[in-house]
């Protein structure tokens, strides 16, 4: 999936002669902390204004050309959508500009959108379960795993991968099966001595997976 797919449609840029009080009542009406300073008449992309800094210069009237962030991290519309994701995790970042080759403006990524396409991309909210699987740095292989759930007539709909960090020095997997009760798949992959969790389908679990979209935001490793 490319960048171009998920630019937003709804989220509208302030134009180079707004305020930062005019910056501030369009981030209240949309939701937004940050968004894009564009020229209206050219497309050309100037900066972005982050609620912050319209904050601090609101009582002044101070332009949003003043108080752009003018070195902005920007992306364009063919980078695939997990480059998408490393930046925005990256520099912390709300939204992302989406550039032309020209430098023109195309749109922006919300990071919420961006979340929703992952869930819908990685099938976590097709009907089934999901476990996570535990691997030393050193024993980290899916073919055998694949095999074992295949072989107990498992079907993988859905796959993420978290890499190990200083306080858990694991790989995590989390795989959304076609099943609603893997219960024999985790006793098959526990008898071949793998750390294994098993997750319920209910309302909790389906905040899980939102959980999960969003713990891709830090760690996918596709």
């Amino acid at each position: 999936m490319k960048v171009h797919e998920v630019v937003s449609q709804i989220i509208r840029p302030l134009r180079a002669m707004d305020t930062a009080r005019e910056a501030l009542a369009a981030m209240a009406e949309s939701g937004m902390s940050a968004l894009p300073v564009v020229d209206q008449t050219t497309r050309r992309f100037i900066g972005v204004v982050t609620r912050a800094s319209a904050e601090q210069h609101h009582v002044s009237g101070g332009s949003v050309l003043t108080i752009r962030e003018e070195k902005s991290i920007v992306t364009d519309p063919d980078q695939h959508v997990f480059d998408a994701v490393r930046l925005m995790e990256k520099h912390n970042l709300t939204i992302l500009p989406v550039l032309d080759s020209d430098r023109s403006y195309v749109g922006v990524v919300d990071r919420r959108e961006l979340n929703d396409r992952i869930i819908t991309l990685m099938n976590f909210t097709e009907y089934g379960s999901l476990i996570t699987i535990h691997f030393e740095e050193r024993d980290f292989t899916l073919s055998q795993p694949v095999r074992i759930i295949e072989a107990e007539g498992g079907l993988i709909l859905g796959l993420s991968v978290e890499s190990p960090k200083a306080r858990h020095p694991f790989y995590v997997v989390s795989i959304k099966l076609n099943l609603t009760d893997p219960g024999r798949i985790v006793a098959s992959l526990k008898r071949h001595d793998y750390i294994v969790d098993q997750h319920s389908s209910d309302d909790e679990e389906d905040r899980r997976y939102e959980q999960r979209a969003d713990e891709l935001m830090h760690y996918l490793n596709i």
